[in-house]
């Protein structure tokens, strides 16, 4: 492994210190680095966990991130092109299991949270290890922190490095922001804590087209995330969906599917009601030309409807992932989108559902984005449900929306639901682009 951080100076005196604290030279354990997307936080932590396990042969090193999908797509690519081509590295590949070892014989696991599956953490009493990585901390829970800071330096070995644990993270509202920047902001952030900001500025391999595209983000994401901008937006409006401007997005006039174009429709199974967005992109407009919302009733009833309303169309359905759930609600021991695909006579190629449905946080930058940068138009008459939604819905500080009380009809959120659920399918490109 041989990381150069010569044109990154940030990073070069970031792990400089991170080393001086493994070999006890300074009075830092819990070093933090980021601020910003593109920093090279990830890069500079995984080479200074990659050099902590060559150190120190038969040594126990951890990475975490939320779950283990972001860490196949995002942490271990990164692992992989910092080891290059080093033959003294073997990947071990088990989900259930997944680390690199290096023929000194130390090993670096790899571990999503996991809070869903086992909320009290009691997986990890029996961690040993002699350092953690978390990777984007301020999605991670202040109970793994707590868990992790009690478990370093439990893997005992001969020639001990000081136990530490490096994270890296984006602006947010969570813990994170109390526990670590507002202390830094403020001076009063003391070892053995140590905190250094990272903006993509200070990286030189960030391309000209990169900068190009940050250009055209919304200002808010743009603050947010290039420049490192910690204010707390939910504060202000509230809005989840503050993008949306309703003398650009609503239209008056009569929106008539056309019979040419795929009708795309998008589930969302809440009991009551029951709901479902008519849309069509035609020329690069999204054009939302109804949001079913039927109270009282079922998925039966509800594809009854669109048949009656929209024959003869050549549909593409998307959803809610949890419909390919078996549920009570629907009849024979069947799914929500197996009775679509018999009642709308679809083939499986006409149906649209990710296996999982989009993380709150994230879906929130993309409908946004399409908002702000793409050509919408939702009709005023059939689809007022989803304007209102986007005219109601608030955020939590976390950016996941406001859903607690479903008595009260900004925290629902079924025609929204529906409208991200199609965009996240059909559009996601919308970010890379």
């Amino acid at each position: 492994m041989k990381a150069d951080f010569k044109k990154n100076i940030k990073q070069q005196e970031y792990s400089r210190l991170a080393v001086k604290a493994l070999r006890g030279k300074n009075e830092y354990r819990h070093l933090f680095y980021g601020g910003a997307i593109r920093g090279g936080k990830s890069f500079v932590s995984l080479s200074i966990l990659a050099f902590a396990a060559e150190e120190y042969p038969n040594s126990r090193w951890h990475v975490f991130r939320r779950d283990m999908p972001a860490l196949l797509t995002t942490t271990i690519p990164s692992m992989e092109r910092v080891l290059g081509d080093d033959d003294s590295w073997h990947w071990h590949r088990l989900l259930s299991n997944y680390y690199v070892e290096h023929k000194n014989g130390s090993r670096i696991y790899f571990r999503g949270e996991g809070l869903t599956h086992d909320p009290e953490l009691t997986d990890l009493l029996g961690l040993e290890t002699n350092g953690i990585l978390y990777e984007q901390i301020e999605e991670l829970s202040k109970k793994l922190w707590q868990m992790g800071a009690s478990r370093i330096g439990s893997w005992y070995i001969p020639d001990m490095p000081r136990p530490i644990t490096l994270a890296t993270m984006n602006p947010t509202q969570t813990w994170v922001k109390d526990y670590i920047y507002e202390p830094y902001r403020s001076g009063t952030l003391a070892a053995p804590y140590y905190y250094m900001p990272a903006m993509p500025g200070d990286n030189p391999y960030v391309t000209a087209e990169q900068w190009d595209a940050w250009s055209r983000l919304d200002e808010r994401y743009r603050q947010q995330y290039i420049e490192g901008d910690w204010t707390d937006y939910s504060a202000e409006d509230g809005l989840w969906a503050f993008a949306f401007d309703s003398e650009r997005h609503v239209t008056r006039d009569e929106m008539r599917p056309d019979p040419q174009h795929i009708l795309y429709l998008s589930f969302d199974f809440n009991r009551n009601p029951i709901c479902c967005s008519v849309i069509q992109c035609i020329d690069a407009q999204i054009r939302v030309i109804e949001t079913i919302k039927l109270a009282n009733s079922d998925i039966y009833a509800l594809c009854t409807h669109i048949l009656a309303l929209y024959p003869n169309y050549l549909y593409k359905v998307t959803g809610d992932a949890s419909g390919t759930n078996f549920s009570a609600m629907v009849q024979n021991s069947q799914n929500y989108y197996t009775v679509i695909k018999r009642k709308l006579r679809l083939t499986d190629r006409q149906i649209d559902v990710p296996n999982s449905n989009p993380r709150l946080e994230d879906n929130q930058v993309l409908i946004n984005a399409i908002l702000t940068h793409c050509d919408v138009r939702i009709n005023a008459r059939k689809a007022s449900a989803l304007i209102y939604d986007l005219r109601n819905v608030k955020m939590e500080a976390d950016g996941t929306i406001r859903k607690a009380n479903r008595a009260d009809p900004t925290q629902q959120a079924d025609a929204l639901d529906t409208f991200r659920y199609y965009c996240n399918v059909y559009h996601s490109g919308v970010l890379r682009n």
